[in-house]
């Protein structure tokens, strides 16, 4: 079953969990209990557009840190993949972009759905590593959908590369709010980021994304 509008897919998944009686909090996003959170994160990640050509799904986390096109086509067609999901490791969370330049509800419906779909992904058994990523400071609230004291994975693909001050306010703000135990980089972590985590002393590891991967064990193969 396809579902081309994103609006129309969020009500149904929200109807979906509700009959499964999934809890939702006061902001009516999905609550994420502790046993469905991925404690022990993988050293293998791979973008979600390569869901059904992944070599070694059982020890990979599938992310959807992509463009959006790729999301919403997994969006769209979530109920009939649903089982592909539970052959991975783990699953990173649905990344729909919330851009901090973007109008606020777009930014917030982007969110909800993301947690909505990411629940439902819960729901059929698999386990996940919450997505760090929210909008402006006014979509904060998002991450009190999930424990506190837990592990998140962060993508850094597409992000500025200058210097933000807005983006680092945002990113401490997320620090206290979610009180992470360990923080999964995917992409490159820029230095500024990097001594924070360490102040903070917030364990983590840096991942390298799919493409610079590839790119990296191209050259090595020219190289042998």
């Amino acid at each position: 079953m396809k579902i081309m509008n994103l609006y129309e897919l969020a009500l149904l998944l929200r109807a979906k969990l509700k009959m499964a009686k999934w809890p939702f909090n006061r902001y009516g996003f999905p609550v994420f209990p502790r046993e469905v959170i991925l404690e022990e994160p993988p050293t293998l990640i791979e973008p979600i557009q390569r869901i059904r050509c992944c070599k070694n799904p059982k020890e990979t986390l599938l992310c959807s840190f992509a463009d959006d096109i790729f999301i919403r086509r997994r969006l769209q067609n979530l109920f009939d993949e649903i089982g592909l999901y539970r052959n991975y490791y783990g699953f990173g969370g649905f990344d729909l972009s919330p851009r901090i330049n973007w109008p606020l509800q777009k930014q917030k419906f982007n969110i909800w759905l993301s947690q909505l779909a990411t629940a439902f992904v819960a729901l059929s058994g698999q386990k996940i590593l919450p997505n760090f990523r929210v909008g402006g400071l006014q979509t904060l609230y998002a991450l009190e959908s999930y424990p506190k004291n837990i592990p998140y994975i962060v993508g850094t693909l597409g992000c500025a590369k200058r210097y933000n001050p807005l983006h680092d306010y945002i990113f401490k703000a997320k620090m206290l709010i979610a009180r992470p135990s360990f923080l999964m980089i995917y992409g490159r972590l820029r230095g500024e980021y990097e001594e924070m985590l360490e102040k903070l002393d917030v364990p983590y590891m840096v991942v390298s994304d799919y493409r610079t991967r590839c790119y990296k064990e191209s050259l090595e193969r020219r190289a042998a």
